[in-house]
């Protein structure tokens, strides 16, 4: 599911989204909509402001893009939420930039490391993005749009008024047609281009993922210590809660594993550093002794590692064996002896298992590695049909 800066608004939010996105799915047309119909909710766009470094273009503001119609797309490189919308808008931007139509992904960070530049660099290119990238760390142009979530599209007009907005995944025909009207609107002719009927096929956001999904999962303090009403929290190892707010807790601790595990929490095994963001390795060890263990309701697990420079691996094993190469994400490896393990030589979010049903499993991650980090765990449920 889409991703929340605020917590305490997610839910709330989720029942409205759900309700909106079944009524976003169209074909070809309008089928309803008018984009070009003056409302109340027709607003100036704010400019862009705190943006930089610039990936694949020069700085630019949206004055300067007046009579052109610019899609903003807020995304984080480790959001498989944004990545899995990245096809479309690549789409978008080889089929209609030369008519009138420029992308800015503005890259609103969600961790620290997501803030480097390299980083942001290195995962453009490894991602294929063409278009306009702008880092937007401090979330200064986020707080302008008052946006809350990844992925999150704007679309402003020749005048410089927002005409549709989306978060979330989806809704991608809607989108297109969009897209088409403001352009013909600005005086572009679009009519030679043909629309994205491929990329229609999977035009549902929400539809075609199962309800009991396990929902996202945080690894660092900062999620797992804010009271929240509508979460419990990630962590199921009750010493990780213990003195929060004393004077005798400790970053590092050393966790026993509760064996009896609850769905969608994380569970801890031995030395570990409990860091803001995420859960580090506090120690070397000789063995796989230490590790992190979580029940999953999915068809697909990811999680965000991170990397201090050194090249690390990861154990990965299902219901207590090394993965079959059908159950493989794109990420894993496998040694000689059919053993399954990611290797992790940069800060990002790697796709760790990819099942053809949706099931319940126990996932088991380990290493005898110091640097091993661990931020965050998503999932998916779309089924892969083969396509």
């Amino acid at each position: 599911m889409l991703k929340s800066k605020h917590n305490l608004i997610s839910l709330c939010f989720l029942i409205v989204l759900l309700v909106m996105l079944g009524s976003c799915q169209r074909g070809d047309a309008f089928s309803g909509v008018e984009p070009l119909t003056e409302s109340s909710s027709v607003k100036w766009s704010p400019e862009l402001k705190g943006l930089g470094p610039w990936i694949n273009s020069t700085p630019f503001t949206l004055e300067n893009q007046k009579g052109k119609v610019v899609l903003i797309d807020f995304w984080t490189y480790t959001c498989i939420n944004c990545i899995r919308t990245l096809p479309y808008l690549n789409d978008w931007h080889s089929k209609y930039s030369d008519d009138g139509l420029v992308i800015l992904g503005i890259h609103a960070p969600e961790f620290e490391f997501e803030k480097l530049a390299k980083n942001v660099q290195d995962s453009v290119r490894r991602l294929g993005i063409k278009y306009a990238i702008a880092q937007d760390n401090n979330m200064i142009t986020w707080d302008a749009f008052n946006n809350r979530y990844w992925p999150a599209k704007y679309i402003i007009d020749k005048n410089g008024k927002v005409r549709y907005q989306h978060f979330g995944e989806g809704s991608y025909g809607e989108t297109e047609s969009i897209i088409r009207a403001l352009l013909t609107d600005a005086g572009y002719d679009v009519s030679d281009i043909g629309f994205s009927y491929g990329l229609q096929e999977n035009d549902t956001a929400g539809g075609t993922y199962n309800k009991n999904q396990t929902r996202e999962l945080y690894a660092g303090t900062r999620r797992n210590y804010t009271s929240n009403p509508f979460h419990p929290p990630y962590i199921g190892n009750s010493e990780y809660f213990e003195h929060r707010e004393g004077r005798v807790w400790k970053k590092e601790t050393d966790f026993l594993d509760p064996s009896n595990h609850e769905e969608g929490r994380i569970y801890i095994n031995g030395l570990w550093s409990k860091q803001e963001e995420s859960l580090r390795h506090a120690r070397d060890t000789i063995d796989n002794s230490d590790y992190i263990s979580l029940k999953f309701s999915a068809t697909e697990v990811n999680a965000v590692f991170g990397s201090s420079g050194e090249v690390y691996d990861v154990l990965v094993t299902l219901n207590g064996i090394s993965l079959k190469p059908s159950q493989k994400g794109d990420d894993i490896v496998f040694d000689e002896r059919g053993v399954s393990f990611i290797r992790v030589d940069r800060s990002d979010m790697f796709n760790l298992v990819r099942l053809k049903d949706f099931q319940t499993g126990e996932l088991k991650l380990s290493s005898k590695s110091s640097d091993f980090e661990i931020f965050s765990f998503t999932f998916g449920s779309k089924l892969d049909t083969g396509s």
